[in-house]
C-alpha cells in the first residue's frame, strides 16, 4: 500500500471531506435527468473516444475510476460490460451503488472505495479498459501515479483513458481574469490552489502524452474535450450554449479541431487514449 503523507495527504482529506458533501447534490443532479449543455456537450466529447473502441472488447471488464455518482455506467452496462465503480469518497460511491440498483444494474456492477493513486485493491491485467473522468487525475495529487495505476490494473491489449487539466490554458485564463500573480506559479510548476481550496495538479500536452510513454503504453490520442470551455464552466458560458447556433458551433470545433495540435494547447482540459502493449 502507498502511504501519502505532507501536503499530498491534507490535499486528499480535503478532497474526501469536499467530495463526500456534494454527494448528495450530484446524485440529485443525476436522478433529474436534465443536464445542463455545458455537460451534455462534454459527454459527447468524451464519448466520441470510449464508444470507437468497444468493439474491440465486447463483454469485457471496464473500470470507472474517480467514478463520483457514475458517469458511464448507465451507458456501458446495458451494453454488456462488466463494470467495476472506484471512488475515494465513502458518500459518492453509495449514491453511486444506489443509482446502479435503481436503475436495474447490480449484476454487472461492484464497488471499491479506492484512491486513484493507489488501486492495490485491483488486481493487474484484470480490465479491458480503464476510464477516469473528470477531476481525478488532477486533483489526486500525483498524476503520474494514478496513471500508472490506471495503466497497471489494464490487461495488454487493453485500454485507458483519461483526462487532465491543461497548465497553459490554466495560466492563460488566470492572466485574462487579473490573477497575474499565480501565472508564473501555474507555468513552473504545475501546481494551483483553486477557489475551494484544493491543490490542482496540471499538465500540458506533452507531459500526458510522456507520462504514458514513461508506463511503456502506446499513445493513441491527445485531444481537447470541448476545446474552447472552460474548466469549471462559467456562467456566461452556460448561458452561451443556450442558443442554438453557438451550441452547434461547438459540436463543430469538437467533431472537426478537438485534435488539432494548436487548439490542444489552447484547451482547458485533455484527454489522452493509451493502449497496453501485448
Amino acid at each position: 500500500m502507498k502511504v501519502i503523507s505532507g501536503e499530498g495527504a491534507m490535499n486528499n482529506e480535503k478532497l474526501r471531506e469536499t467530495w463526500d458533501g456534494i454527494a448528495e447534490h450530484h446524485a440529485a443532479r443525476k436522478r433529474s435527468s436534465s443536464q445542463d449543455l455545458v455537460s451534455t456537450l462534454y459527454e459527447k466529447s468524451w464519448w466520441k473516444h470510449i464508444e470507437p473502441l468497444l468493439a474491440h472488447i465486447i463483454g469485457g471488464r471496464i473500470l470507472e475510476a474517480g467514478c463520483g455518482v457514475g458517469r458511464w455506467v448507465d451507458k456501458l452496462a446495458p451494453m454488456g460490460f462488466e463494470m467495476v465503480l472506484s471512488d475515494f469518497s465513502p458518500n459518492m460511491l453509495q449514491k453511486a451503488r444506489e443509482s446502479v440498483e435503481e436503475n436495474g444494474h447490480a449484476d454487472r456492477v461492484t464497488f471499491e472505495v479506492a484512491d486513484i493513486c493507489d488501486l492495490g485493491c485491483l488486481e493487474s491485467d484484470s480490465f479491458h479498459m480503464a476510464v477516469a473522468t473528470g477531476e481525478p487525475v488532477t486533483l489526486c495529487g500525483n498524476a503520474p501515479q494514478a496513471i500508472s495505476e490506471l495503466c497497471r490494473v489494464v490487461r495488454p491489449g487493453g485500454y485507458v483513458l483519461c483526462d487532465a487539466s491543461n497548465r497553459y490554458r490554466q495560466a492563460y485564463d488566470l492572466f485574462r481574469e487579473g490573477s497575474s500573480e499565480s501565472v508564473l506559479q501555474v507555468l513552473e510548476t504545475g501546481k494551483y490552489v483553486n477557489s475551494k481550496g484544493l491543490t490542482v495538479h496540471l499538465l500540458g500536452p506533452d507531459e500526458l502524452a510522456a507520462v504514458f510513454k514513461e508506463q511503456g503504453m502506446e499513445l493513441l490520442t491527445v485531444a481537447g474535450i470541448t476545446p474552447l470551455f472552460t474548466f469549471p464552466p462559467s456562467q456566461e458560458l452556460k448561458n452561451a450554449v443556450q442558443d442554438p447556433e453557438v451550441y452547434q458551433m461547438l459540436e463543430a470545433v469538437d467533431e472537426k479541431f478537438a485534435q488539432d495540435s494548436g487548439l490542444v494547447h489552447l484547451s482547458s482540459r485533455l484527454i489522452a487514449v493509451a493502449r497496453k502493449s501485448e
